[in-house]
């Protein structure tokens, strides 16, 4: 009987319950699922002797933990599910394609490294991005997409066979917090042009849109105050 332990890091959303819901179908009592957010402590489970003593396959769908490397070393297998393309690794993945005008975008499956989003391609999935795509619509069709190629990944896992052959690579260093940050903020000599691009890739229901100072006060753009659709 295959002694392998198959843990499932991911967050506390509804995306990451059917990512589980899929596993728990796929690998049965094989399968240790952990959701959490971001300052929460690393599972137990990652360190537990019982879990030291099998073959270890690490998935990561939408994990709140930076795994680290004495667990990835120990792991056989280590895979995050990443939602952007080899274009856009990295935090904000989906503002960057929108503020370049990204022709397509999608998701990727890689092999995890100490540095985040730096492993080698297992698999990328693209679809084009729509002129009237906003962060919320391609994150939404991000999801669907990552989801999908999850179930795919997985089942491979599941059943023996052999992953997906890549067919790229990554193809620049992953975007920053600070990079994120600095998207935000619109000077105020930008161009009508350029003011558009950064609205456009910056409003999200919910959070802090946009931000133009003057005179030391800060104006923001408009966000809409609902729930985001994913």
């Amino acid at each position: 009987m295959d002694d392998t332990l198959f843990v499932l890091l991911c967050k506390r959303d509804l995306w990451s319950e059917q990512a589980a819901s899929l596993a728990h179908v796929l690998f049965g009592d094989r399968l240790r699922s952990e959701a959490g957010t971001v300052g929460d402590p690393l599972p137990a489970c990652l360190s537990e002797p019982a879990a030291l003593s099998r073959r270890l396959v690490v998935l990561s769908f939408l994990s709140p933990w930076i795994v680290p490397a004495a667990v990835l070393e120990h792991a056989s297998l280590a895979l995050n599910f990443h939602p952007g393309s080899c274009d856009y690794p990295g935090i904000g993945c989906y503002n960057f394609a929108l503020y370049e005008e990204a022709v397509t975008y999608g998701a990727v499956c890689h092999h995890m490294a100490p540095r985040v989003d730096t492993g080698s391609v297992v698999a990328e999935r693209l679809f084009p991005v729509l002129p009237q795509d906003s962060v919320e619509s391609l994150k939404l069709r991000t999801m669907v997409t990552m989801l999908d190629m999850f179930h795919e990944v997985a089942g491979r896992l599941a059943t023996g066979a052999p992953l997906p052959a890549a067919t790229r690579s990554w193809t620049r260093r992953p975007f920053t917090r600070r990079e994120l940050n600095m998207l935000c903020r619109i000077a105020p000599d930008a161009s009508v042009e350029e003011i558009r691009r950064r609205v456009r890739a910056t409003s999200y229901p919910g959070y802090p849109g946009a931000v133009l100072e003057l005179g030391g006060i800060p104006f923001t753009a408009p966000v809409p105050q609902r729930r985001p659709l994913a």
